[in-house]
Formats: C-alpha cells, structure tokens, sequence
C-alpha cells in the first residue's frame, strides 16, 4: 500500500522481471541456494539497490545476509517504517508526482496530507501504535477547505491517481462524505468528522491479504468471505484505541449494515444505524460503484445512484435522494473513473 510494488521469486530474476524497478526488497526467510546464487549476480542483471531483510537471531540467515556484504542488510524486527523510510529514501518517491498538471497548491496539500495519515494509519494497525489523530484532523481540516475551493470532481480525480486501489477508495470515499455532509448543511465540526470517518473506515483491510485485495480479477466465495470480514478486524484494531470517537469507530465496524437488517457484521437495522453511518454507506457503496476494476468498467454516475435506488429499503432513500441531487451535477460527472480496484 506504500509504494507500487510487484512480487518475483528470486531464483528467476532477470532484466525483464526487474523491468523500471528503483529498488529490490529481498526477504531471506527460506531463502533456497538458487535465488542466493541469482542474488549475488545481481548487478549484472540490474544495477539497483537491494535491500536484504534477515533475522539476527537466526544463524543461517546471518551467515547470509553477512555473505552478501555489497548489498544492505536490515533486521526484521525492526519497526516498518525503518524500511519504509530507507526505501523512500532510495527511490526519491514523491506521491504527488502522478497528480494532475495544473492542480491547485490547496488540493495538492490536501491530497499529501491525506495520504501520510493513510500511511501513519497503516503502520499503527501494523504496529499498534497511537493513531495520530492530529494529523487526522488536520487531514480532514485541508480537504474539506480543498473540496470548498475546487470542488469534489477536483478532488476525486487528483485521487484516483493513487497507486493502491485500498488508499484511493478509502480518500475518495472521506471526500465523497466530507462534501455530502456540507451539501445536507450538516455543522462545520460534523463535516471534518465525516471525512475523517472515511479515511479510517476501511481499516480493517491493513490485515487482508494483499493477493486477494489487488487481485487482479474476480474474487472467488472464499476471498470475498476473507474480504468481508474487514469490519469485524477493524472492530479489533479501534476498540482499544480510545483516542479515536465512538462515531469514527462505528464508521468502520457498521458501514456495511442495512436498514432492512441484511447487512454485516452485525445485521443492525433501522435505528440502530446512525445517520454518520447512513451517509458513509451511502459513499462507500457510490464509490464501489463507480471505480473501475480490473474485470469490469466503472458504472458513471447516474447508473450507480439509479443501482443504489435500486436497493428499497436497505439504504435511507432520503439521504440518497440527496446524495443524488449532488453527484449528478454536471461538473461532478465530469470526473475521469480510476483504473485502480477498490474491494
């Protein structure tokens, strides 16, 4: 989720697998004679860094790591964001590069803002740290002044110029609520809440398999159970975290009930979803929608909100009529659909 990354088995490098890489990142868990015998010719397939990643406690993998001497070496125990910061460090990696030309410097700030509290958020479900709730709102504060000044079309399509479909849903979603909840005339405090609901509400997913979030096609039964269990992990991951509301954790754990009681993970119904988790359902599913995946063309605009009418009674039909007068705008659905997958 940090960085554009592919996987290839040591024992295989070649230029071709190693194409436009900036940096190798060789885990040396298992690692077979073959792919040791690869990685010391290294250089002479691609002349690139490599970072070896080893166990100091384990005698093999330190022999290893100490043979490999021209290459560095880092302890895996040691804290992500070590690596992540060596690794950035190494490839000059600027998230804002791949933006749109000509985007304003507000809706730039919010969009780095943004993303390193997506970052910091993955390393606490990672590590079990604090989550860093100045940066979150200070997140929420930049894009809601962002969306106020260039407006939500602006927005979404800076966004779904991220690399990972997981961090593209999850800041288009916080834009999509932060905008609904001005649009309904919801309190400035209401609002920054919102969109801070939506760059937590997915949280869960920092402990789903990779292989199957970015799988590149349709999932089967079994991945889609394993994918629908994000809000139950992320019921786990925000219990103990006291910093955060209890309205920002119901985002997480609820925003896939229905009012009619068919939803998960609990099967709430009618009252017993708030109108916060009312509104991000609604955006979490228009956003579903309308991203593009890998096995199928994102749905415009008007087809999502006519497929989500389509739903009765498990969403709150009135908060969608709303939602619809501001998503169909003609600005809005002038945004250009990502090609990134969002589970």
């Amino acid at each position: 989720m940090f960085f554009k990354a592919r996987r290839a088995a040591m024992a295989g490098l070649s230029r071709e697998t190693v194409g436009d890489a900036q940096v190798a990142l060789v885990d040396l868990q298992d690692a077979g004679q073959a792919g040791l015998v690869a990685l010391k010719a290294w250089e002479g397939v691609a002349g690139i860094p490599v970072i070896c990643l080893f166990d100091r406690k384990n005698r093999r993998e330190l022999i290893q790591a100490g043979a490999l001497g021209k290459f560095e070496a880092l302890d895996r125990s040691e804290p992500v964001a070590v690596l992540l910061t060596r690794i950035r460090a190494l490839t000059g990696n600027d998230i804002c590069k791949a933006l749109p030309p000509g985007l304003s410097r507000q809706t730039t700030e919010a969009y780095r803002k943004s993303n390193a509290f997506l970052e910091s958020l993955t390393l606490s479900a990672i590590e079990g740290a604090d989550i860093e709730v100045n940066l979150m709102s200070e997140s929420a504060a930049e894009m809601l002044t962002a969306l106020s000044l260039d407006g939500l079309s602006v927005w979404l399509n800076a966004v779904h110029t991220h690399h990972s479909g997981t961090y593209c849903h999850s800041l288009m979603v916080a834009g999509l609520a932060g905008m609904f909840a001005r649009h309904l005339g919801w309190p400035e405090e209401a609002c920054l809440e919102m969109i801070a609901g939506g760059l937590v509400h997915d949280i869960g997913k920092t402990r789903i398999p990779l292989a199957i979030l970015d799988k590149p096609g349709k999932l089967t039964e079994k991945e889609r159970e394993i994918i629908n269990r994000h809000p139950d992990i992320g019921r786990v991951i925000l219990k103990p975290r006291h910093e955060l509301s209890v309205a920002i954790k119901k985002m997480a754990v609820q925003h896939h009930e229905y009012l009619d009681g068919s939803g998960y993970p609990d099967g709430l119904t009618g009252e017993r979803i708030s109108q916060d988790v009312r509104l991000m359902t609604i955006c979490d599913i228009f956003a579903a929608l309308t991203e593009r995946r890998a096995y199928k063309d994102g749905a415009p605009p008007r087809v999502a909100v006519s497929i989500m009418k389509q739903m009765g009674p498990k969403l709150d039909q009135d908060m969608l009529s709303q939602f619809a007068r501001m998503v169909l705008e003609d600005r809005f659905c002038a945004v250009k659909r990502s090609a990134k997958s969002a589970r």
